[in-house]
């Protein structure tokens, strides 16, 4: 059955180890993309002309549940044996996001000029983690790149959890933050400029505390045009630290110095470095390379400034945990590992335990933060309606004072 020239079709087939690989292939007829399939060690069980995916109408970039199913349909297909350059066109035709596809087939003609599957990815295909390019390029040095992306997607899903599990924790406690500043703005606006009213001009005799909080309350109700424009501002702000790239990398550091915050991306920039670092040892990759790389899935703060520090160590003869140790703040527990590693030869195994060991305090870490927020929120609202309400009744008693 001829499908005319450069046709998809969707195949079902079975490997040489017997995994089941699904996928599209690109090819003149049926029989060519049967023949294709079965020089790549696939057994086909069944084969037809794909159809062409549905557009959502939105020229969007891949969403995050996207991205961790591209990367895991790239490490079947790669462990399938398909080739990279056809496994990434499968990939491609499948996707519905226009611009996704299109940055995809950018990085497909970057491969077929010579370039590497690492750079390739982060020049034309933005919107990963930062680790997936540097763990993209450990795979191309180790020559396993169908294990490499699945780790990342399995890194990804974990990640895409650990904020689905914030974003839920953090449900509740912004509802409190929300419904609080709503009805400490309603107190300012409304309930204060009526005390206000009632206590008249002469406040000589009202506290400093209460003269503050019945001016405030007149301005916000005299100026609530005002109001509203620095309200949007101040969201305006939170919206340019999100995509302003130089806000947010300030942002960054600021947040690595606050109590709760702070070691929450701590533990994440190890985990993920540890992480890539056991890998890449593991592949055989030697140990400056093996930094190097690591290195560039770090961002840029604190830690990763320790880092940039280590390759000239490493040359200069220094041993990895005595630069670590001068230069990151590692735990003196961690060092003692990677020192006993050094000198056992199981430095990757090392790297590995450190990575599990961050992970389960990233948890334990977020676990903590979200349940802080709730009582801190609650906290926080209560001190501002209580100080409003106590210099109200402040007010009140000096003028029935001032009276009697």
């Amino acid at each position: 059955m001829s499908a005319g020239p450069s046709s998809s079709f969707q195949y079902e087939a079975v490997a040489r180890d017997g995994t089941l690989a699904k996928g599209l292939l690109t090819a003149g007829d049926e029989a060519s993309a049967v023949r294709r399939l079965a020089s790549d060690g696939l057994t086909v069980l069944k084969i037809g002309p794909a159809a062409a995916p549905k557009a959502d109408g939105k020229d969007r970039a891949l969403r995050p549940a996207e991205r961790v199913l591209v990367l895991r349909q790239m490490a079947l297909m790669l462990e399938a044996g398909v080739s990279l350059l056809e496994t990434l066109e499968t990939v491609a035709q499948g996707m519905q996001a226009r611009k996704g596809r299109a940055q995809f087939m950018e990085a497909i003609a970057a491969l077929r000029r010579g370039d590497s599957l690492g750079n390739a990815l982060s020049e034309f295909v933005p919107g990963f983690p930062f680790y997936v390019y540097a763990m993209a390029r450990v795979g191309e040095a180790s020559g396993k790149v169908a294990e490499v992306l699945k780790q990342a997607a399995e890194q990804m899903a974990y990640e895409d959890r650990l904020r689905r599990e914030f974003a839920n924790a953090m449900t509740y406690p912004a509802f409190l933050g929300f419904a609080g500043i709503s009805a400490i703005g309603f107190i300012f606006t409304q309930v204060v400029p009526r005390f206000a009213t009632m206590i008249g001009e002469d406040r000589t005799n009202v506290p400093a505390m209460s003269r503050w909080v019945l001016s405030a309350g007149e301005f916000a109700n005299a100026n609530l045009g005002m109001v509203g424009i620095v309200t949007a501002a101040l969201v305006g702000l939170g919206v340019l630290i999100v995509t302003n790239p130089t806000i947010r990398v300030r942002a960054y550091d600021v947040a690595h110095g606050l109590p709760v915050i702070g070691p929450v991306l701590q533990a994440r920039e190890i985990a993920s470095w540890a992480r890539l670092t056991a890998f890449a040892l593991n592949s055989g990759v030697p140990i400056l390379s093996a930094a190097e790389l690591a290195r560039a899935a770090v961002p840029i703060g604190p830690f990763r400034k320790g880092l940039d520090l280590l390759d000239s160590d490493l040359r200069a003869g220094l041993t990895l945990d005595a630069s670590l140790a001068a230069h990151t703040g590692l735990e003196a527990m961690d060092l003692s590992m990677l020192r006993a590693g050094q000198k056992s030869g199981a430095i990757g195994a090392m790297f590995g335990f450190m990575a599990e060991n961050y992970e389960d305090r990233l948890r334990d870490r977020m676990k903590r933060m979200t349940a802080l927020l709730e009582p801190m929120a609650i906290a926080v609202i209560s001190l501002v309606v209580g100080f409003v309400a106590l210099s109200l009744v402040l007010a009140l008693s000096s003028v029935y004072e001032g009276v009697v």
